[in-house]
């Protein structure tokens, strides 16, 4: 027989549970209204990827710019070694031009990458249909908003994403995601500037001859 004490104790632990969801469904609020008028975007950005492939992490610093329409995410890493990405709602392209290599994956319609994209126009109704909002870990002023894939098509290839989010102003600090393999990226932000004049040619990757290029298809779910 359960204790009123148990009883309690575990309808103060949903509670909780509940009041942390909604701080971060709030939270993803601000971050909407934030971004509700942004055409383009800037930051500096340090890129960290954990895998099993390695013992250490990796870390690479650089620039980020984002373009709504199209939408469209590009970084310029420098550190440790030079490499160019291009994301879009179906493609994802690496281009290392010391190594005079592009890797370009196709993802046939909107997947891993659309989804990432949807973070910077979030609309909680929309995120709803993929994911599970649930709130994480606040720590000065800054609360963790965790996305976990409710659609199984979605978690194998994306199991959950984390953001970042200031609580008193919705600017978005941080964004992590963890592919179905289990590597995680995680991008940190600083500097970011909302509607900066970005030249067309920012979003556009361009190789030179004699580029190896490697393309992968993911196989779509029916």
């Amino acid at each position: 027989m359960i204790s009123r004490a148990a009883v309690l104790f575990f309808t103060v632990a949903a509670l909780g549970a509940q009041s942390s969801d909604e701080a971060a469904t709030a939270a993803l609020r601000k971050l909407a209204d934030r971004m509700r008028e942004a055409r383009t975007l800037s930051a500096r950005v340090v890129q960290t990827r954990r895998t099993e492939l390695t013992d250490k992490p990796i870390t690479s610093s650089g620039l980020m710019y984002y373009r709504r329409d199209p939408a469209r995410l590009v970084f310029h890493l420098a550190e440790p070694r030079k490499a160019e990405i291009h994301m879009d709602r179906t493609s994802y392209q690496v281009y290392r031009p010391d190594e005079k290599r592009l890797e370009r994956t196709d993802f046939g319609n909107e997947d891993v990458s659309g989804k990432i994209l949807m973070m910077f126009e979030p609309k909680t109704d929309e995120l709803g249909k993929t994911f599970s909002i649930r709130g994480g870990g606040v720590k000065d002023g800054l609360i963790d908003v965790r996305l976990e894939s409710s659609d199984e098509k979605v978690r194998k290839r994306l199991r959950k994403i984390v953001l970042q989010i200031a609580e008193a102003d919705g600017a978005l600090r941080s964004l992590a995601y963890t592919d179905g393999e289990g590597d995680e990226v995680k991008f940190e932000l600083s500097d970011v500037d909302i509607n900066p004049a970005l030249a067309p040619e920012t979003f556009t990757l361009k190789v030179p001859e004699g580029t190896r290029v490697l393309r992968h298809s993911l196989p779509q779910d029916k």
